[in-house]
């Protein structure tokens, strides 16, 4: 019980922090991916200091480029520092580990790859994928709700990998910075290629998410 309580709180806590860095302007986004990138580098270089000075350098290359697009997301040609985009692209990420939780822990049967992630299974990959789509739906515009499913899909890839990752390592976190969650790279895995394909359909068919800009 005090553990749940725990993981509810800072879980919150986190949420808050995230979502009000998002909010507020274009320099508490730098701050916000700065720092998560930072944090990330750290606890990757951790377990493995025998990749040498070429490893570390690619991995930070890479959240590097992850950070640029998330902060691409945030500021509109036209409009300058808008949001909406961002905390869609956010929602839908925390809507498909919600939806993978609701169903999978009660009715999932099949593993997805119980070598790398005993606990993932094909009925909560599909019920995230599910939910992030009603989400896409309602953010994004019924003509896209298809993203929400394949952010949902490359979301868990992410979360995979990093799960290798902690395997190959004998890890059972990335970090303890958050009490009952875990490390940065725990929070931040189902970004690795969510964000970039996102990035992508957002250049494709421009997304435009008047939901959040009704409340902004």
């Amino acid at each position: 019980m005090k553990e749940t309580m725990i993981r509810s709180m800072t879980g919150l806590l986190f949420a808050l922090v995230v979502l009000g860095a998002i909010m507020w302007n274009t320099w508490s986004n730098l701050a916000l991916w700065g720092l998560v990138s930072v944090m990330g580098v750290a606890e990757w270089r951790r377990p493995q200091q025998a990749v040498g000075i070429l490893g570390s350098i690619g991995f930070s290359l890479v959240m590097v480029v992850l950070s640029g697009m998330l902060l691409g997301m945030v500021w509109d040609p036209v409009q300058g520092f808008d949001p909406s985009l961002m905390l869609a692209f956010i929602l839908l990420i925390w809507t498909n580990d919600t939806g993978a939780y609701l169903i999978g822990k009660p009715i999932g049967k099949h593993k997805l790859m119980p070598r790398v992630s005993p606990g993932k299974s094909w009925e909560g990959l599909l019920g995230g994928m599910a939910l992030a789509s009603l989400v896409a739906s309602i953010t994004l515009g019924e003509n896209f709700w298809w993203v929400g499913g394949l952010i949902g899909a490359t979301a868990t890839a992410g979360d995979l990998v990093e799960s290798a990752w902690k395997r190959k390592h004998g890890m059972k976190d990335s970090g303890a910075i958050l009490p009952g969650h875990g490390g940065i790279l725990d929070r931040f895995d189902g970004f690795l290629f969510a964000v970039p394909l996102f990035s992508l359909l957002d250049f494709l068919f421009q997304f435009d998410s008047t939901f959040f800009k009704s409340f902004l």
